[in-house]
């Protein structure tokens, strides 16, 4: 009885520590593209290169995307792992948004002026 016991909780032990090795994904802006890696801008407004490997998955609307897909102005989520010595991140999944079209953007920023009445 014993023995369940604890094997039970090294067994809980090891999948919470599987689950939470990742930390959060990281939901941001492509700021540029290169041939394996992107460069991201977080909502704090900060910088970082994520790299691609062959291994990293790319998903738009949960079905298969490919890395071609990427563009600057897109809005991804990223599942990433860091290096602890190189402190750089690696991409394992990447979730595809859609990219806002820059007029859209751009109306949306201006204020809305009212038309004058004819009599």
């Amino acid at each position: 009885m014993n023995r369940s016991v604890t094997f039970s909780m090294l067994a809980i032990l090891l999948c919470a520590s599987l689950l939470l090795a990742h930390g959060s994904p990281l939901m941001v802006t492509i700021t540029e593209v290169g041939k394996d890696s992107i460069t991201i801008k977080d909502k704090a407004g900060k910088s970082t290169v994520v790299m691609l490997e062959k291994t990293t998955k790319f998903l738009q609307d949960k079905k298969a995307a490919a890395q071609g897909d990427l563009q600057v102005g897109m809005r991804v989520v990223i599942d990433a792992h860091q290096d602890a010595k190189t402190k750089k991140y690696t991409a394992e999944e990447v979730q595809v948004g859609v990219t806002a079209p820059a007029a859209a953007k751009t109306m949306e920023a201006a204020p809305k002026k009212a038309t004058p009445k004819k009599p």
